[in-house]
């Protein structure tokens, strides 16, 4: 049964799904046209709102950017292609493949979404390369499946912005502490369920020999990158293959890593992307070898230049023409007490639908949320987990956080939709029951 729902939506995603680019303009078109149809915004409004949104999130962009290269860049390093090989070597069968891809997806993205979102990818990828009768669209929603607990992990990023000093809400809800979003049972029962079920729905989604895609060995063929500098005669042969200029750039970020956890950094997405780019520095041996490696790894980043500022500007319409309000409301009008996280969890789907980020969804819904829940004396954490879990539930259908891994495994949307569109469903049971199960 469930693997002819898997294959209806394998072949539905296939034959209606259009490339990430043009999803994202759709989307655009979309929006359009609701703020024309439900606001009274003019024509020429939408298009400066879209505008002025449209370099909105760059920094963010080139965060996301810099997560692909520099992890692409580490993962082409010898040393490490050798360790991912290990790795993906552990596991004797497709279902034990599938299970442990599936579990330590579930772990990194607790942990650290970005780290998820890179590790997760290569070692699918390292499965697929030596197991090549696999289902590669199993090991890879495998490997994303992980981001359906984002909100639940510790890097979840509505808990930790409301919980920190200063923060833009802190006047109306004042700091609220971990022990009630990521900590509080209702969260830890979601979390919990979900990273024990969805790997085991991964292994029932399984195809059948007749219906298995396998990975096509020439696109990682392409990925090879010479490693090994020959040594020139001039000087900025020798200063390009120095292993002390190498070893000087990895003890430099070296000590800054040390000192910024050492002072009680905690981990986040820059930090990361350091911590990337210093140990394949170190991994490469030499800094023209980690320059040919990064040089490939930028590739692989153009969905995300190109598409992420398409999302900004959709996000400049929603804010400009009132649409979040529109939709929010309407949902608000019909909740109570009891059902009010539930709606703001209905909302966040829709609206994530149109803004895929956590932190652009919350800066756009909170306002909104808030005040309606104070005259229903719904408590603050109640809305900010609500926002989040609708956020988190979505991204494992989303192909704006889909980018970084189609470009990781090499992978078409419409293989990997097609079979995360089942976890999704699995999903929303789950968060469902854990808003319901556990109100207070």
């Amino acid at each position: 049964m469930i693997n002819k729902i898997l294959m209806f939506f394998v072949n539905l995603m296939q034959k209606y799904l259009p490339d990430p680019f043009t999803i994202a303009w759709l989307i655009t078109l979309t929006v359009i046209g609701m703020a024309l149809g439900f606001t009274n915004t003019s024509v020429v409004k939408i298009v400066q709102d879209w505008g002025d949104g449209f370099f909105g999130i760059l920094s963010f962009a080139m965060q996301m950017a810099m997560v692909i290269v520099t992890g692409y860049a580490l993962a082409a390093a010898p040393l490490v292609q050798r360790g991912l090989q290990k790795i993906a070597s552990i596991p004797k069968t497709q279902v034990q493949m599938v299970m442990f891809i599936g579990v330590a997806s579930m772990a990194l993205y607790y942990l650290n979404w970005g780290l998820g979102l890179i590790a997760g990818g290569l070692i699918a990828r390292e499965a697929a390369k030596n197991n090549p009768t696999y289902d590669f669209r199993i090991l890879v929603a495998a490997a994303f499946s992980g981001i359906i607990i984002t909100h639940g992990g510790l890097s979840a990023s509505v808990p930790l912005l409301i919980n920190t000093k200063g923060h833009f809400l802190e006047k109306d809800m004042g700091l609220i502490p971990l022990s009630q979003t990521i900590f509080h049972p209702q969260a830890l029962f979601i979390t919990i369920t979900l990273a024990i079920v969805i790997p085991l729905v991964l292994v029932l989604m399984i195809p059948k020999k007749e219906d298995t895609l396998t990975a096509d060995p020439s696109l990682f063929e392409k990925d090879a990158i010479e490693t090994k500098s020959v040594e020139g005669t001039e000087i900025s042969d020798k200063l390009d293959t120095s292993r002390f200029l190498n070893w000087t750039l990895g003890l430099m970020g070296a000590g800054y890593i040390a000192y910024y956890f050492g002072k009680g950094g905690s981990l986040n997405i820059n930090i990361l992307i350091f911590i990337f780019l210093i140990l394949g520095v170190w991994a490469h041996g030499s800094l023209i070898n980690y320059v040919r490696a990064t040089n490939k790894g930028a590739a692989t980043a153009g969905g995300i230049i190109l598409q992420f500022p398409f999302y900004a500007g959709i996000l400049g319409i929603m804010k400009g023409s009132g649409l979040v309000e529109i939709i929010s409301n309407v949902l608000l009008n019909i909740s109570t007490y009891d059902t009010f996280e539930l709606y703001c969890y209905l909302s966040s789907l829709i609206i994530s639908i149109f803004v895929p980020s956590a932190g652009g969804h919350w800066v756009v819904q909170a306002p909104i949320m808030l005040p309606a829940a104070a005259k229903l004396g719904v408590e603050p954490w109640k809305v900010a987990m609500g926002v989040a879990w609708g956020e988190s539930i979505w991204n494992i259908v989303c192909p704006f956080w889909a980018l970084p891994l189609l470009a990781i495994a090499k992978i078409s949307i419409r293989d990997l939709i097609g079979v995360s569109v089942l976890l999704f469903i699995v999903g929303n049971i789950v968060a469902i029951t854990g808003i319901m199960l556990i109100p207070h």
